[in-house]
């Protein structure tokens, strides 16, 4: 498949969410033969709360590990809901080649020292593509927003000589509360590893949302727990006109868009 053609089984014309996939990780990312499921691929197990018939009106937000969060939205895409990827990190310099054989290319693949190291997300994206062509998902498809739980912190701390594509979300990387209530989505069920509070970033977009009047509930996907509503808890610098200038401080921006770098090759930030 080509990155346009990946691209666009993530985010096809016709779906109403498509503007919010962000393209970065895509730019990079070469899937040469995912034209097929993986043979003998284990099914995993759809969770209760997916299944049982009370998410009409329901979105998602799935902010757990990347891989995971990729493989979880197809697992919803099964049940009729359209995956959303929104990931802003750069995956490393240079391209990123996936092939479901290995001997397929002979292509190199660099993988750089990262700070998130976005290796399961990239394959699973490709994986994902190759999937959502045959699900056939309804234009009017309530959305799971998908992000990667590891996105601020990463998996080995920042160096000089490691890329540092550490990202965070913004209100602005999701559609309003206008826009989900006007196209159905009354309620956002916050998937995580534990069932609590969002990360602080996220916290600026649904508490956004709740104000607008949209539900908010959250669960955990290891701790065995049914959703149960929350109210979010309010941060300091809640609608502070300076806070996105100040948060993308914290981070290196990318030459092919959103964020990723070397600490020596350090741009302005941008919005």
């Amino acid at each position: 498949m080509t990155q346009e053609e990946v691209f666009l089984a993530w985010a096809p014309h016709d779906s109403i969410w498509s503007p919010w996939v962000l393209p970065v990780p895509f730019a990079q990312l070469n899937c040469l033969d995912f034209t097929r499921p993986v043979a003998n691929e284990q099914v995993p197990f759809i969770p209760s709360w997916v299944t049982n018939g009370g998410r009409e009106g329901q979105g998602y937000v799935v902010d757990i590990p990347g891989g995971d969060a990729m493989r979880f939205g197809i697992l919803l895409a099964s049940s009729g809901i359209r995956p959303v990827p929104v990931i802003d990190g750069s995956p490393g310099a240079g391209d990123f080649y996936f092939s479901q054989n290995a001997e397929a290319s002979s292509k190199p693949t660099w993988h750089p020292n990262v700070v998130v190291d976005m290796t399961e997300l990239l394959k699973e994206l490709c994986q994902g593509a190759a999937l959502l062509k045959d699900i056939g998902l309804s234009p009017a498809a309530v959305p799971a927003f998908l992000l990667d739980a590891d996105r601020r912190i990463g998996h080995r701390p920042p160096q000089a000589v490691i890329y540092d594509n550490r990202w965070q979300v913004f209100a602005q990387d999701f559609p309003s509360a206008k826009f989900l209530l006007e196209n159905g989505v009354r309620g956002v069920l916050l998937v995580q590893e534990r069932k609590g509070q969002p990360q602080e970033d996220l916290a600026h977009v649904l508490q956004r949302w709740q104000e607008s009047g949209i539900a908010i509930e959250s669960v955990g996907m290891k701790d065995g727990s049914m959703p149960e509503a929350i109210e979010i808890t309010r941060h300091s610098r809640f609608r502070r006109i300076w806070y996105r200038a100040l948060a993308i401080l914290r981070f290196r921006r990318s030459g092919t868009g959103g964020f990723g770098g070397f600490e020596s090759f350090r741009m302005g930030s941008g919005g």
